[in-house]
């Protein structure tokens, strides 16, 4: 998810900063400033801000971290004027990130694995993969399926962001941005993507909760793939932006495990 900074130089127009689905703006008190953030998303995000100010008092100290709700205006901030006849001014820049960095995973969740029961997959590239599960994706997995696999929900929860139109897929890096995907938000406030998915391969729309065992979409070769699979990986927000993936663990006839690179699992 892309982070934004816009810097302004402020004194009395009633929107601050904005973004196309992220802004700020303030209303004038009496004796103080109040800065609103209004998030026109349907997932949190965070908002971080930078203040130099003049005359001016925050109602607390730096950093200046919120999380906003998706779809609603939230106060954010109060600044106290000093001495309002002296005037005041103050500068200030924001970016935001996808999600809540505050959130915390739920690790006690099994999660189900992301296909029909009775069908049987392969890990080919698990946790720390060489050829991509590296950084950010260190947690991520790879199933090894027919193009046109119906791919099921792993947890409960909502659609946030998602690509379908993409016909594009190939083993060169390049084709990275080309990729379908669905990412759900769970209600601990994580994230899953499932990625890859092949042309038109979504049956959810944006802002759908969806069940644990649903059929959300149809695997795909589409983006930087080699080959026809399902790219899962759970993940939360970071401060400064990005994600950090997750190690988690699924309901298997083994019992509640991680998985590992270059078994077959069935699902279950």
């Amino acid at each position: 998810m892309k982070t934004f900074l816009f810097l302004l130089l402020l004194f009395s127009s009633a929107f601050l900063q904005h973004s196309t689905t992220v802004e700020l703006y303030k209303e004038e008190k009496e004796d103080h400033i109040e800065i609103y953030a209004r998030n026109q998303n349907v997932y949190p995000v965070t908002i971080e801000i930078e203040l130099e100010i003049e005359n001016l008092r925050p109602d607390k100290n730096p950093p200046y971290l919120y999380t906003v709700d998706p779809g609603r205006d939230q106060k954010i901030m109060d600044l106290f004027y000093e001495d309002k006849s002296a005037g005041w001014k103050y500068r200030s820049g924001y970016q935001y990130y996808m999600g809540d960095i505050n959130a915390r995973h739920n690790n006690s969740f099994a999660y189900r694995l992301p296909y029909h029961r009775g069908e049987s997959y392969k890990v080919d590239q698990g946790f720390g993969g060489q050829f991509s599960h590296q950084g950010e994706l260190q947690y991520a997995l790879d199933f090894n399926m027919p193009m046109g696999t119906a791919i099921y929900a792993a947890r409960n929860g909502k659609v946030v962001m998602m690509e379908e139109n993409s016909d594009k897929g190939g083993p060169s890096a390049n084709m990275m941005e080309f990729a379908n995907f669905i990412t759900i938000m769970h209600d601990d406030g994580t994230f899953a993507d499932y990625s890859h998915l092949k042309y038109q391969g979504a049956n959810v729309r944006i802002g759908q909760q969806v069940q644990m065992g649903q059929v959300i979409g149809y695997s795909g070769a589409t983006g930087y793939a080699t080959g026809p699979h399902l790219h899962f990986v759970v993940k939360k927000t970071k401060r400064g932006g990005g994600f950090t993936s997750i190690p988690v663990k699924f309901a298997t006839k083994d019992g509640i495990i991680q998985l590992r690179e270059g078994d077959t699992y069935i699902g279950y």
